[in-house]
C-alpha cells in the first residue's frame, strides 16, 4: 500500500522529544510495528514516527482505513481528537492541540447555527460557546488556552519546548511575558475610542446600534449604543444580536478571538460593522474578508481618541472596516467618503 504524507496533516501532530524517539525505535527494532497506521484515501493520519522509523529499518506494518471522514476537515477533527486521547501529553500541548481545534469547532458551529438558503442565512435562536466547548473537549481551562494562545505569539521556540516537555507551566511563562512592558502601539492600551464621524457612518448604514460588544461607560457616550459589553461582561462569551458596532482590542490575541466571534455571530445578527487594523497578512483578517459584504480601506490612520475625548492614540497601520449585512449599497454612501469601498460581487 502506498502511503502519503500530507504536510499540513503532519504539523497538526505535537513533536516527540528525543529521548521519546529513542524508545519508540528501540521497542520497533525489538517487537515490530505491532499497531496499524492509520490512513485516509492513503494519506497518513496517525503513526508519523512509527512509519518513518519502519521505512528506515525495513519494518514490516500494516495500514488501516479511517471510516466516515468526507473533508479534509473531518480529518483534522480526527487527527487532534485521536492526539488528544494521549495520556502523556501537557497541559501546554493540550492547548496547543486546542488552539488547533478552535477554528474547526468554530466552523463547525456556524454551520449548526446557520442554514444556507437562496436568500442568504437563516437565524437561529441557539448559540454556541465555542471556548467552553473548546475546554472541555482537550480537558483543559478556558483560561489555560486563552494563556497558552498568548504564549504560542510571544514565547521563543526554546520555552515552547520547554513547555511540551513538562519543564516550565503555563502560568509561569505567561506571568513573565505579561510583566515584560509593552512598546507597540498596537499591542499596550486597548482603550481607544473611535471618532465620532465612524460611529455616525456606521449608524447611519444600519440605521441605528443596537450592540457594541466591546465598549465601556465612556466609549458608549460615542457610540450610544442601546446595550454594550465591557471588560468584566467578556463579549465574546455573550451572545449578539440586532445591529452590532464593533472596534475591538487590537492586541493580537483578542483581535482574533474577536474575529472569530463576528464569524459565529453572522447567523444572529441583522448587521455589524466593524473597525480594525487593516492586516492583510494575517489569517483573521482574511477570514473576516471572505466574508463580509464590503470593506472601506480609509484614506489615513484613525486618530483614536483618549478620555478626554480628545485625539491621541495613532496605530502604526492604517485601518479597514468590514460590514456584514444586505445594506451593502447604504454603506457604500456612508463610507464612501472615508476612504475606498469594494463590495463582493
Amino acid at each position: 500500500m502506498t502511503i502519503r504524507i500530507d504536510e499540513e496533516f503532519r504539523a497538526l501532530i505535537p513533536v516527540l522529544a528525543q529521548s521519546e524517539l529513542e524508545i519508540l525505535e528501540t521497542s520497533l527494532l525489538v517487537d515490530g510495528c505491532r499497531d496499524a497506521l492509520a490512513v485516509w484515501n492513503d494519506i497518513l493520519l496517525d503513526g508519523h514516527n512509527r512509519y518513518y522509523i519502519c521505512e528506515a529499518n525495513n519494518i514490516n506494518y500494516d495500514a488501516r482505513e479511517i471510516q466516515g471522514i468526507e473533508s479534509r476537515d473531518d480529518a483534522k477533527l480526527w487527527i487532534i481528537h485521536n492526539q488528544l486521547g494521549r495520556r502523556n501529553l501537557t497541559n501546554y500541548q493540550r492547548a496547543e492541540l486546542a488552539l488547533l481545534l478552535k477554528p474547526l469547532m468554530a466552523e463547525m458551529a456556524r454551520k449548526k447555527l446557520a442554514t444556507h438558503t437562496d436568500q442568504g442565512y437563516q437565524k437561529s435562536d441557539k448559540a454556541v460557546d465555542t471556548t467552553k466547548e473548546l475546554a472541555k473537549a482537550v480537558g483543559v481551562s478556558r483560561d489555560t488556552i486563552h494563556r497558552a494562545g498568548v504564549i504560542a505569539e510571544k514565547a521563543t521556540d526554546e520555552v515552547k519546548e520547554q513547555l511540551r516537555a513538562g519543564d516550565t507551566s503555563i502560568n509561569c511563562e505567561y506571568k513573565k511575558i505579561m510583566d515584560k512592558p509593552h512598546i507597540s502601539q498596537n499591542s499596550g492600551n486597548n482603550e481607544w475610542y473611535t471618532p465620532s464621524k465612524f460611529i455616525d457612518a456606521a449608524r447611519e448604514t444600519m440605521g441605528g446600534i443596537d450592540l457594541d460588544p466591546a465598549s465601556c461607560a465612556v466609549a458608549n457616550e460615542i457610540v450610544c449604543a442601546d446595550k454594550f459589553y465591557t471588560i468584566d461582561d467578556n463579549g465574546l462569551e455573550e451572545p449578539w444580536s440586532g445591529r452590532v458596532w464593533l472596534n475591538p482590542p487590537y492586541s493580537g490575541t483578542l483581535v482574533r478571538e474577536f474575529a472569530e466571534k463576528i464569524l459565529l455571530e453572522i447567523p444572529n445578527c441583522e448587521q455589524i460593522v466593524v473597525l480594525v487594523n487593516n492586516a492583510t497578512e494575517t489569517g483573521w483578517f482574511q477570514s473576516l474578508l471572505r466574508e463580509a459584504k464590503s470593506v472601506c480601506f480609509l484614506e489615513g490612520r484613525v486618530k483614536f481618541l483618549g478620555e478626554d475625548k480628545e485625539p491621541k492614540n495613532t496605530p502604526l497601520q492604517g485601518q479597514a472596516v468590514l460590514y456584514f449585512g444586505d445594506n451593502s449599497d447604504g454603506f457604500t454612501h456612508s463610507f464612501s467618503e472615508l476612504g475606498q469601498v469594494f463590495v463582493h460581487a
